[in-house]
């Protein structure tokens, strides 16, 4: 797992670094992101374990927002190329500001949740002594912080002005966009000692004793 991690990891970005579909983007970048949680199961440590369940988590917040982003500018400019987007910040504010702090929490900036599952994972390599996997998770964050830079600069706040949407962006998704923004913070607290002894710490006890864990899955 720690091999396939590492290469799910690096191979991911770098697919989702030259797309300029921001779906396709988007879904080579959960390669990416499934590969941290790979690695961190492969560590086979309780602290990695942690890494990976808080990791998936975070996962599926962070990415259901940026789908939203991309559905909505998707409506919003009837385009998923970002070279054909441009400067509509001030056009779609909340897609603007939500899109940015999912930006931030995949590529792993404090103080978004992405950031302190990824320093789980990269702390638990250190302590399994396995230094080489530390350091491919954080060129793996650099990276995506590079390919989401990308996004911000040609799909959201830059490129070619725009004067008019071709759509609009529906009450719903706007307040689910808020939600899930708010969540990429919130999650975070998961870090706190407390938080995680009470959240994440019974989830890894359980996977990490295997009768248990089968007699959990079997029902028995």
């Amino acid at each position: 797992f720690l091999a396939l991690g590492a290469v799910s990891i690096i191979l991911g970005v770098l697919l989702a670094v030259g797309q300029w579909d921001i779906k396709r983007l988007l879904a080579y970048h959960s390669i990416s992101q499934i590969g941290y949680i790979l690695l961190a199961v492969g560590l086979g440590t309780p602290l990695g374990m942690a890494g990976a369940v808080f990791h998936m988590i975070n996962h599926s917040i962070f990415k259901s927002l940026l789908f939203y982003n991309a559905g909505a500018l998707e409506a919003a400019l009837g385009t998923r190329d970002l070279r054909e987007m441009g400067n509509v910040a001030k056009l779609l504010p909340v897609t603007s500001g939500t899109s940015m702090i999912a930006s931030l929490s995949i590529a792993g900036i404090p103080p978004f949740n992405g950031f302190f599952s990824k320093l789980l994972i990269i702390i638990a390599a250190v302590q399994a002594g396995q230094p080489v996997f530390a350091v491919v998770a954080v060129v793996g964050s650099l990276l995506t912080l590079a390919s989401f830079m990308k996004v911000q600069r040609y799909g959201l706040r830059g490129g070619r002005t725009v004067e008019k949407l071709v759509g609009e962006v529906d009450r719903g998704m706007k307040a689910a966009m808020i939600i899930l923004a708010a969540l990429c913070l919130v999650t975070s607290l998961a870090i706190l000692p407390g938080i995680r002894k009470a959240t994440i710490d019974p989830v890894v006890k359980v996977i990490m004793d295997k009768t248990g864990y089968a007699q959990v899955v079997l029902g028995k």
